[in-house]
C-alpha cells in the first residue's frame, strides 16, 4: 500500500525530522518505492512537491528534510502502486491538488478501491483526474460533493460542515475497499481512519510562546506514545488540536483523552 503522514500546528513548524525518518520507508527500509509527495501550506496556498522516483533515492527529499521548511499544517505521502500497471507518473503521485472557493485542497489517500473509475455514481464532473488512480477519482468525488453542495458560498465553510458533506460518500466509498485519507485546506485538517492511522499530540513553549502540534501517521515514526484512531473514525485538527466532528466523535475523543495525556510532556523538536 502507501504511507500517510501529516502535521497540524499552533504555529508555524518543520518537519525535517519526520520527513528524514519517512523518507527510507520509500524504497530502502519499507516497499513503498514508486514516489512521494509533500505539501506545505501557506495560508490559503499549498506548496507541493512531488516526483515519481523513490523517496529513499530522492536527491529533492533529500533536501527538503534538511531544508527549513515551515507551516501550520503539512501532508505527505509515499507511493506503492496497486495495482503496479498504474505506475509511475507525476499524474498518480500523491499528494493531489485542487482549487475551490479560494484555497488549495490536498489529498493524500492509503488503500485501494477498485471499481469505483467505472461507477457510474462516481462519475467525475466539475473535478476531473489526471493520472489514473482510484485515489485520485475519489478526491475528485469528494471536491465534486463539496462544490456541489455549496455552490454558492461566500464564506468559509466549517470543518463540520466539510465533514457533514463528505461523510455520506466516504461511507459509500469504504464499501469498495481501503479508504484512510488525509484532506486538508490550510484550515483544517481532515482525517479519515478507515483501518490504520495513529495520531502524536506534542505541546511545549517555544520562544514564550504554547505550541501545540498534532502528528498523523500510517505507523509511528518515532518511539513516543503514539495513539491508534478508532477504525471508520473521521478526525478534524485545526492549529494543532482536535476539534470534534459531531457527538460520536467527541465522545471518542473523551475516551481517548486519558491516554493523551501520557504524552503531554513530550518536548516539541524538529518533527
Amino acid at each position: 500500500m502507501c504511507e500517510l503522514f501529516a502535521m497540524s500546528a499552533s504555529q508555524p513548524t518543520d518537519v525535517n525530522h519526520s520527513l528524514a525518518l519517512l523518507r527510507p520507508r520509500g524504497g530502502e527500509s519499507g516497499p513503498h518505492a514508486d514516489g512521494w509527495g509533500v505539501a506545505f501550506y501557506e495560508g490559503r496556498a499549498a506548496r507541493v512537491f512531488k516526483e515519481a522516483v523513490p523517496a529513499a533515492q530522492s536527491r529533492c527529499l533529500a533536501f527538503i528534510a534538511e531544508y527549513d521548511f515551515q507551516s501550520t499544517m503539512v501532508i505527505a505521502h509515499i507511493r506503492k502502486a496497486n495495482p503496479e500497471r498504474i505506475g509511475r507518473t507525476s499524474a498518480n503521485t500523491h499528494p493531489f491538488e485542487r482549487e475551490w472557493n479560494g484555497r488549495s485542497w490536498v489529498f493524500a489517500h492509503n488503500g485501494i478501491l477498485p471499481g469505483i473509475r467505472t461507477n457510474p455514481e462516481f462519475a467525475a464532473r466539475r473535478f476531473r483526474p489526471l493520472g489514473e488512480t482510484d485515489s485520485e477519482h475519489a478526491f475528485c468525488a469528494l471536491m465534486d460533493a463539496i462544490a456541489a453542495s455549496h455552490a454558492d458560498a461566500r464564506e468559509e465553510l466549517s470543518a463540520d460542515t466539510i465533514v457533514d458533506t463528505i461523510r455520506p460518500l466516504v461511507d459509500k466509498l469504504t464499501e469498495f475497499g481501503e479508504f484512510n485519507f488525509i484532506l486538508g485546506n490550510g484550515e483544517s485538517l481532515i482525517v479519515h481512519a478507515h483501518t490504520n492511522l495513529h495520531v502524536l499530540r506534542r505541546h511545549c513553549r517555544v520562544d514564550g510562546c504554547q505550541r501545540e502540534v498534532a502528528l498523523i501517521a500510517t505507523m509511528p515514526l518515532t518511539d513516543e506514545p503514539w495513539v491508534q484512531l478508532a477504525p471508520h473514525s473521521i478526525h478534524i485538527y485545526t492549529d494543532g488540536r482536535e476539534v470534534p466532528a459531531d457527538a460520536d466523535t467527541a465522545r471518542e475523543h473523551s475516551n481517548r483523552r486519558s491516554v493523551r495525556r501520557s504524552d503531554a510532556a513530550a518536548p516539541v523538536m524538529n518533527n
